[in-house]
């Protein structure tokens, strides 16, 4: 690491493609903590990489002695293997530090993280929960998406070296190595989800209610961002700020909010407009100390470049403790999964095939709802209120592939 002496970290965990969000974040934590070391893990195929900035380091996933590591970017797609790694790691970090930090790539601090390591004087763990206030439209997000995709927001957490921490990291890290998923209508929203759970199962866990804390477009109906005359940046007039989340940040509209939201419209709050200007500035100068050979995440190819499918990652991990349960590298062209995928047709035929369907992509799909309430509507026919409301019921549990492991047998 950069600075032998320091006894705090900030880390954050991307694949190449967003290196420069991961270095405009750690830049802004070096502007105002300079004696804090900053690393990222990057969460992908060795590929050449070259980062002019010496103070922050590279730490590549393979070389951290996550379990089964191949297998695990194999099953998981690009954000669940980058949130799967996020314990493991800061249990590594703290042999080596006394505080860590976690923040998300697409973070950008605006004053000093002190108030956060202050507080790992005296917790083991810190939360940031998504809002300190209720929703009172009908807006999105709302309570319900807080109830599916958890209640903290893991986009920033914080851990100290002590006797309460590594119990608690140690679950956590098992959670993810083997439940890592993105699958809403389990229950399971990867890292995250998980740690509703920690305040109820671990003592010494702080619930972080600073309004300068994680300032996103999931609680912007409760904070308003100010600038003082000095240049010094403020919450609600009376709190600093001290980072902002730019999750589902839009390169390309100056005015947008956020992409996953429906309570703002474009253009509609300058204050954090005036935030996200800044951050685009950062954004640029950091693409340009980045040099990469390539931007596409190594994982989604098979070693002869044909294309893995998000529901041949499904498959594959259906079915990881029966027949692949004895699998090394599954990427290898010549091994069983090939066969598998190319047997059951399970190849993608896109160049993109990883993206989640969130709920402003509902209206893409007008044409294939259309097809599917025609059938609907035949079954509720011919079984009755009954027996349909169970077989919803019961579709409900099987969509997921992953409960699907007997299909292709």
């Amino acid at each position: 690491m950069s600075n032998p002496q320091s006894s705090t970290i900030v880390f954050t965990a991307c694949s190449v493609n967003y290196l420069p969000k991961a270095m405009a974040m750690g830049r802004s934590v070096l502007a105002h903590d300079p004696g804090c070391d900053v690393a990222i893990l990057v969460v992908d195929r060795r590929c050449p990489v070259e980062v002019e900035d010496d103070r922050i380091t590279l730490i590549w996933a393979q070389d951290t002695s996550f379990p089964d590591y191949l297998r695990a970017a194999f099953k998981y797609n690009i954000i669940e293997l980058n949130t799967a790694l996020k314990p493991h790691v800061a249990a590594m970090l703290l042999d080596r530090y006394e505080k860590v930090v976690y923040l998300d790539p697409d973070v950008y601090v605006f004053n000093s993280l002190a108030p956060l390591f202050d507080d790992l004087d005296h917790y083991d763990l810190l939360l940031s929960p998504h809002a300190l206030a209720p929703y009172t439209d009908d807006h999105r997000p709302n309570a319900v998406d807080l109830l599916r995709f958890g209640v903290y927001n893991l986009g920033f957490f914080g851990v100290r070296r002590s006797p309460g921490a590594r119990p608690l990291l140690d679950w956590w890290d098992q959670c993810c190595q083997t439940d890592c998923w993105y699958e809403p209508s389990m229950g399971l929203g990867v890292d995250q989800k998980w740690m509703d759970l920690a305040p109820a199962l671990f003592n010494n866990v702080h619930i972080v209610k600073h309004p300068g804390v994680n300032v996103a477009f999931w609680n912007l109906h409760e904070r308003t961002i100010g600038r003082n005359a000095d240049g010094t940046w403020t919450v609600n007039n009376d709190h600093p700020l001290i980072f902002v989340h730019f999750s589902s940040f839009d390169d390309h509209d100056q005015t947008a909010i956020a992409g996953k939201q429906t309570r703002f419209a474009p253009g509609s709050r300058a204050d954090f407009s005036m935030a996200r200007d800044i951050y685009a500035q950062a954004l640029a100068g950091s693409a340009r100390s980045i040099r990469t050979s390539s931007s596409e995440y190594g994982y989604n190819r098979m070693s002869d470049g044909r294309m893995i499918s998000p529901a041949l990652r499904r498959f594959f991990a259906a079915q990881l403790d029966t027949q692949f349960h004895d699998v090394v590298d599954p990427f290898d062209a010549a091994g069983p999964v090939y066969a598998f995928a190319r047997r059951h047709r399970l190849f993608s035929s896109r160049e993109r095939p990883d993206k989640h369907v969130d709920f402003k992509a509902e209206k893409q799909f007008g044409r294939q709802k259309a097809v599917l309430d025609m059938g609907f509507r035949l079954a509720l026919k011919f079984l009755g209120p009954d027996r349909y409301f169970m077989l919803m019921r019961y579709l409900a549990h099987y969509s997921s592939i992953l409960k699907q492991n007997d299909l292709l047998r």
